[in-house]
């Protein structure tokens, strides 16, 4: 009887040491991506993604870790913990010390202008439409709100920095888009840029989504991703490789689908969502 279990136990050992492990997530307090507290805890995009994997691999311990937003990146840089984060920014720099999936984790829109919905009828502006931030700034002359230190991208960074006599109002504090979206209801700057998502939560937890609208800016690329990173070393390796094959089987459900979707107003939903379509078409038509 004691060989037996001693035989099983060996096998078990043997046959999964790759999966009876941690992976250790760091989380931040960042909504509408992680919300910690409130009325919509647990209902943030990336930690329910996280949930989903982790749905994936009963096996595996998910331990989540709540740091500042702005050290994910440095924790993830020390190689003597191994550590895993999800939506990051994928570029060439980051990968010399970071493991990235090869899938996205997450798809979403890129930046848009939050307003009131008074000023865009005022100016015109149809729903469905993207609007050119350099119009508005430039021809406009609309007073615009940013958080400080924050890149919104290429050309709209350039839009925001180079266009003459623009009207900016930042905000260098921790909930600056929050502090923000209270100045945009009460009328003190005009248009105020962000991502959909962070603009659709403020504005419905702050209880001022009846007053408030938003819309996709011309500058802006279509979409935005963001990737699992892990550890570069030897243990985190082996973590992206399982991430990565279950992201490939939850970005097929309904789950996931709703999960992309939640934190978007109702009239940027079908934008998302043709998007993905026509980038889905593009990356599986044939290629000459």
């Amino acid at each position: 009887m004691l060989r037996a279990f001693l035989c099983i136990t060996f096998y078990l050992s043997i046959s999964s040491p790759s999966y009876a492990h941690t992976i250790n997530w760091l989380t931040h307090d960042f909504a509408p991506y992680y919300i910690l507290n409130g009325k919509y805890q647990h209902q943030g995009r990336d930690e329910s993604v996280i949930t989903l994997l982790e749905q994936q691999l009963p096996h595996i311990t998910f331990n989540r870790l709540v740091i500042p937003s702005g050290k994910v990146t440095q924790e993830l840089a020390n190689k003597s913990a191994t550590h895993c984060a999800l939506s990051l920014y994928k570029n060439a720099f980051r990968e010399q010390f970071i493991h990235f999936s090869e899938q996205s984790s997450t798809t979403g829109l890129s930046p848009s202008i939050a307003m009131h919905k008074g000023l865009a009828d005022s100016l015109e502006v149809p729903s469905d439409k993207a609007v050119s931030l350099y119009d508005l700034l430039a021809e406009k002359k609309l007073t615009l709100g940013v958080s400080m230190n924050r890149s919104y991208g290429e050309q709209l960074d350039s839009v925001i920095n180079n266009t003459p006599d623009v009207d900016i109002v930042i905000r260098p504090t921790r909930n600056s888009l929050a502090s923000l979206t209270y100045m945009l209801n009460l009328k003190r700057l005009d248009i105020l840029l962000g991502y959909p998502s962070e603009h659709h939560y403020l504005a419905k937890s702050m209880y001022f989504e009846e007053n408030l609208t938003q819309r996709a800016i011309v500058e802006a690329p279509p979409l935005s991703y963001g990737y699992i990173g892990c550890t570069k070393n030897e243990q985190g390796a082996k973590n992206i490789q399982l991430l990565g094959e279950q992201l490939k089987k939850i970005k097929q459900t309904e789950q996931y689908h709703n999960v992309m979707l939640r934190w978007l107003p109702a009239h940027l939903k079908p934008l998302l969502e043709s998007r993905i379509h026509t980038t889905k078409s593009k990356n599986t038509s044939p290629k000459l």
